[in-house]
C-alpha cells in the first residue's frame, strides 16, 4: 500500500503566492496531504484559497506569529500526530513540480539508509519567470562535508522521514535565520542526507532581494550553527568558520544599503 506523503507549508502574509503554490502541490502524481500552517497572516490563508480540495488540504492557524521554525514545528506535530511517515518541506512561494513527490518517496523506499533526500532547483522570479538552475551535491559523504562549510541542501526541496524528527526532535527555534541550516546539520550528524539530481521544485526570489540587516543575521546563526557542530578533525570545518567570520566582516558599502538584487541573493543562499 503507497503511504501518503505529507507535505509541510508555513505560510505568513504570502496571500499573492500561496494559491500558486497549493495549486502546483495538487498537481502532484502522489498521494499527499498538505498542511498549511497559518502563522497568524494578516489574510487568513483559508479566505486566500477559499475554493480548494480541503479533503486533501488541512489548515492550522496560529493564534500569534511563531517565526518559521515555530510555525513548521506546529504543522510537524500533527503531522506526527497523524502517523504519516514522510513529510515533504515546502515554502508558501514555491512551485512544487508533478513528479517531485513520487520521485523522492521511491527514492527513499529504495534507499533504507538516507534519512531525507533534496532535488535540484531553479530559480524563478516574482512573475514566475525563469533566473538560473541551482544544482547541488547529491552523494551524502559530499554532502556532509560541504555542509561543514555551507548550505548544499536547498531546505524547501526536501522530504524526510517523520522518525528522523521523533529521534532527532524538531526545528530548533534558537536559530531564527538559520534554524533550516541547523536541522539539516543536525540530521547529517547521524544520518545520511542525499540530493535527486533533477529539477523538481521552482523557488522564487522576492523582487526586494535580501536586506543587509537580514544578510548579517542569517550569517551570524550559520557561524553559532557550524561552531556547535565544529569538528576539529576536519578541515572543512575550519574553512567554513572562517569563511563566514570573512563574510560577515565585509564593509557594508560593498553590498547596496538596503536590497540585493534577485541574482545576488540566490548566490548567496548557496555560498
Amino acid at each position: 500500500m503507497t503511504d501518503t506523503v505529507a507535505v509541510l507549508m508555513a505560510a505568513y502574509n504570502a496571500e499573492k503566492t500561496l494559491g500558486e503554490s497549493v495549486a502546483s502541490v495538487l498537481r502532484s502524481t502522489y498521494p499527499f496531504r498538505l498542511y498549511i500552517v497559518d502563522d497568524c497572516s494578516r489574510v487568513p490563508v483559508t479566505d486566500v484559497i477559499g475554493g480548494y480540495d480541503y479533503e486533501r488540504i488541512e489548515i492550522i492557524r496560529l493564534p500569534h506569529n511563531a517565526g518559521p521554525a515555530g510555525a513548521r514545528n506546529a504543522g510537524l506535530r500533527r503531522i506526527i500526530e497523524d502517523g504519516n511517515r514522510l513529510v515533504a518541506i515546502m515554502d508558501a512561494d514555491d512551485i512544487c513540480h508533478p513528479d517531485r513527490l513520487v520521485k523522492q518517496a521511491a527514492y527513499l523506499a529504495a534507499h533504507s539508509d538516507v534519512a531525507a533526500v533534496g532535488t535540484w532547483e531553479r530559480a524563478i522570479d516574482e512573475r514566475s519567470e525563469f533566473i538560473c538552475n541551482v544544482a547541488v551535491p547529491c552523494d551524502p559523504a559530499e554532502i556532509r562535508d560541504l555542509l561543514y562549510i555551507k548550505m548544499c541542501v536547498s531546505h524547501p526541496t526536501l522530504m524526510v522521514r517523520t522518525d528522523v524528527f521523533r529521534k532527532l526532535g524538531l526545528y530548533s527555534e534558537a536559530y531564527r535565520a538559520g534554524e533550516d541550516y541547523e536541522l539539516v546539520r543536525r540530521i547529517a550528524k547521524y544520518c545520511d542526507i542525499a540530493n535527486l539530481p533533477e529539477y523538481l521544485l521552482d523557488y522564487r526570489i522576492s523582487p526586494g532581494g535580501m536586506s543587509l540587516a537580514n544578510r548579517k543575521r542569517q550569517l551570524f546563526d550559520r557561524l553559532r550553527v557550524q561552531i556547535a557542530y565544529f569538528n576539529p578533525l576536519k578541515w572543512q570545518a575550519w574553512l567554513g568558520v572562517a569563511r563566514t567570520l570573512a563574510l560577515l566582516i565585509v564593509p557594508a558599502k560593498r553590498a547596496k544599503p538596503d536590497t540585493i538584487s534577485p541574482e545576488r541573493a540566490k548566490a548567496l543562499q548557496t555560498s
